[in-house]
């Protein structure tokens, strides 16, 4: 009576090579999905304590502890357009330090002094550019009118935004029509966390400056 066809070396082989195999492929799903589900949970971190940070001082009505400093100035853009009254906020504020910034346009365009008037100096001297219409330069950046949001101020946090290692809070003025009136940055030495765990160091430094009520 003939036995069972016992399986060759090779069959044997090659099913121990499917399930190595079929494991194989198993791992790498599992691993894409654990890494997947690790990334969305630090995105929603992020968004969650970006988002909280945001929500909680939008709208609020804030006293101005210590003085903030805007810039009116007026702008020639590229195609020769005048951009007249615009609005930037200048104070910027680290936990250790204050100092007063100014963006302008172009690469070299930032203006950082210890003093708000320093910037405003600096302004009216560092911003020309080639008149292609005509013979000399012409202004790009014209500084008009230092404003002072003094202590006592009332003011509405009209927005926040926060980026990788600074935090913007834009304020507008109660009762008037202009959406901003002036800003302030805290600016951090690294990144934020997800979670934004330095939230209340950030507040300390922003209380420097405002009282919310």
């Amino acid at each position: 009576m003939a036995g069972k066809p016992q399986p060759s070396e090779g069959t044997a082989l090659a099913a121990t090579w499917r399930m190595f195999f079929h494991a194989a492929i198993r791992r790498a799903v599992l691993s894409t999905i654990l890494l997947i589900v690790c990334a969305a949970a630090a995105i929603a971190d992020v968004d969650g304590g970006v988002t909280a940070f945001a929500t909680d001082w939008t709208g609020r009505r804030v006293i101005v502890r210590s003085a903030l400093y805007t810039v009116l100035y007026d702008e020639v853009g590229r195609a020769g357009i005048h951009y007249r009254g615009k609005l930037a906020g200048l104070t910027v504020a680290t936990p250790m330090r204050q100092e007063y910034e100014f963006e302008g346009p172009g690469s070299g365009g930032k203006i950082v002094a210890a003093m708000p008037d320093r910037v405003v100096s600096e302004m009216s001297v560092r911003f020309f550019r080639a008149n292609h219409l005509d013979i000399g330069n012409v202004q790009t950046i014209t500084p008009l009118v230092l404003r002072q949001y003094e202590p006592g101020v009332v003011l509405i946090v009209a927005a926040v935004k926060v980026e990788r290692s600074r935090v913007r809070l834009d304020f507008r003025q109660e009762d008037h029509e202009e959406p901003f009136a002036t800003s302030l940055t805290v600016k951090w030495a690294l990144p934020f966390s997800n979670t934004v765990a330095e939230r209340r160091a950030i507040e300390t430094v922003v209380r420097r400056f405002v009282t919310p009520q």
